[in-house]
């Protein structure tokens, strides 16, 4: 399955989590082909940069970006989306672009289970938490 991943799930994965590694897991099995944004690699870059510095952040992210496992797409292409989904709900401009980006492609945004996410209907959306066997 095809999934735009948000930056909580990406956050997981670096922490090393039980989360992270159900991630790490589904992606090594084929399970899920999991896509990130410019705009989500961003976010995550400040994210780690916040924690553990600049020069963390940009060894942490070519790691990521050099294990082939993710598919970089510029969510900008979907900006007329993102506006729409920001404008429908009460989410971070990030989130939105992540759930516009999916729904640009056709496909799903997998997310951590959070509180401002998880009792939104939203169509194409689903959570790392809920997966199970896919």
């Amino acid at each position: 399955m095809r999934v735009v991943v948000d930056t909580g799930v990406l956050v997981e994965v670096l922490e090393g989590s039980e989360l992270g590694e159900k991630f790490i897991q589904l992606v090594s099995k084929g399970k899920l082909e999991p896509i990130i944004t410019n705009l989500t690699l961003v976010e995550l870059t400040y994210i780690i940069c916040r924690r553990y510095g600049i020069d963390k952040a940009r060894e942490l992210i070519m790691k990521l970006l050099d294990s082939g496992y993710f598919e970089l797409v510029n969510a900008l292409d979907f900006a007329d989306e993102i506006v729409k989904v920001k404008c429908n709900n009460s989410l971070s401009i990030i989130d939105a672009s992540v759930i516009a980006t999916a729904k640009g492609l056709g496909i799903t945004a997998l997310f951590k289970m959070e509180k401002e996410l998880k009792d939104k209907k939203i169509d194409n959306l689903i959570f790392i938490e809920n997966l199970t066997n896919i």
